[in-house]
């Protein structure tokens, strides 16, 4: 009997040193009169598995050339309904919108984030700036209403300074479903047992990225991703003479919850940009961490050089399709399109009707009056005139690319004297009809 009892004792013992393996603990003192304190693992990233992915996109988006979409996030809620009193509150996190500004953060500078989410400060110093409270510790010159001038320690303020969004992104977290899957076994033999079981959770989550300016729904996910978990152990349950000993040890493991969502968050993200940066997502997909763009060292493969065996034949390039470029003007300091600019863009439409490609430049002296924020917007005003004009000529919405505007551009070249980066000029162009092609 005691060497039965010995021997149980031992496998429960093994189990119990197993299970407190499991994670590193250390102790730390602040200072000497302090009681120890217990330190767990260091701060890491918090990553996923589709970090590689998103270093793939952000790739795929540079090479577009396109200007950087600005994207803004929405509200993204808990709609599940679920809430547990033994658990402290919602099962599901509360940070679905976080957790997708942070996974267009890992786009890096290949679109702009633009907050929407918390602008209780900005608003609150937009106010502080209207009612002249706020200063940035430097003296300003403000011109009065009858012409003169004088200095002061607030800041003045035209407006314009906060910058549009293209896009943003809302939806929900929208099922938890428990015991998807379950299953187990237990068995106990003379005190002496173990048991077994694994779980199977589900969450799902539903996006969608909305055109800021038209508030269209351009596209809509749906995902959901299975969360699983394990749970192992041994007990013994038996008396030693006239003492009752009961002796249990075990293992219990599960997927992070949370994890699953913020992962199938990204996922539903990866989607959504993919989808209005014209790059297609689905290829670049992986969740193994790894960059599935080909690459050798960082650098792409294609510009790495190979051994051949011989060089092979050159491959005629199709011919360039035939494009002509118009020129819209406009007066100093106006987004308003004169009679000769609806002519032009009358007839860009015309030639692109006819199977041509058309680029228009956007000219107009913007750098002579007004500072550069106000520049900015207004050759953003202009390119949006221009797109609607060409609209109503019956150009689809979708042969419509703005290039880029507000930006300088070596291929531009002005003769006014001026230099070059403070220029302001628009780009769009209209794309080849598909449908003439086929």
């Amino acid at each position: 009997m005691i060497v039965s009892w010995s021997k149980k004792i031992v496998t429960c013992g093994a189990i119990v040193a197993l299970t407190a393996c499991t994670a590193s603990v250390d102790h730390y003192k602040r200072h000497s009169d302090e009681a120890p304190t217990v330190q767990g693992p260091p701060v890491t990233d918090n990553t996923t598995p589709l970090e590689g992915s998103y270093q793939c996109m952000a790739e795929k988006i540079r090479e577009t050339g396109r200007n950087k979409i600005r994207v803004a996030v929405g509200n993204i809620k808990d709609y599940t309904g679920k809430f547990s009193e033994s658990e402290g509150g919602n099962p599901i996190t509360q940070g679905g919108a976080l957790m997708v500004m942070s996974a267009l953060g890992k786009l890096g500078d290949a679109v702009r984030l633009q907050e929407r989410f918390d602008t209780q400060v900005t608003e609150l110093e937009l106010r502080y700036l209207d009612r002249r409270y706020l200063g940035d510790g430097s003296v300003h010159e403000v011109r009065g209403k009858t012409g003169g001038s004088q200095k002061v320690p607030w800041k003045p303020y035209y407006g314009g300074t906060v910058i549009e969004s293209d896009y943003f992104i809302v939806g929900g977290i929208t099922e938890l479903n428990y015991n998807v899957h379950s299953g187990g076994l237990e068995v106990v033999v003379d005190g002496i047992g173990g048991k077994g079981r694994v779980f199977t959770v589900n969450v799902a989550v539903d996006l969608r990225i909305v055109d800021t300016s038209s508030l269209e729904v351009l596209k809509t996910v749906s995902l959901q991703k299975q969360i699983t978990g394990y749970e192992v152990g041994v007990n013994v349950f038996e008396f030693f003479k006239n003492t009752l000993v009961d002796v249990s040890g075990g293992l219990k493991s599960q997927e992070p919850l949370q994890l699953g969502v913020r992962t199938t968050l990204e996922l539903g993200v990866l989607e959504l940009i993919g989808s209005v940066a014209g790059v297609d997502e689905k290829p670049l997909v992986n969740f193994d961490g790894v960059n599935p763009c080909p690459t050798v060292g960082g650098v792409p493969a294609a510009v790495v050089p190979t051994p051949v065996a011989e060089v092979p034949p050159p491959v005629e390039a199709p011919a360039p399709a035939q494009s002509s470029n118009f020129t819209v003007y406009f007066a100093t300091g106006s987004a308003e399109l004169t009679p000769e600019a609806l002519k032009t863009i009358k007839d860009a439409a015309a030639a692109a009707k006819a199977g041509q490609a058309a680029n228009l430049l956007l000219e107009g002296h913007t750098d002579t009056q007004g500072g550069e924020l106000y520049n900015l917007d207004l050759s953003r005003r202009r390119a949006v005139v221009v797109q609607g004009a060409l609209v109503q000529e019956g150009i689809v919405k979708n042969r419509i690319s703005l290039v880029w505007y507000g930006e300088s551009q070596p291929a531009v070249k002005t003769a006014d004297g001026v230099a070059e980066p403070l220029n302001r000029r628009v780009v769009i162009q209209i794309l080849e009809d598909t449908a003439l092609l086929k």
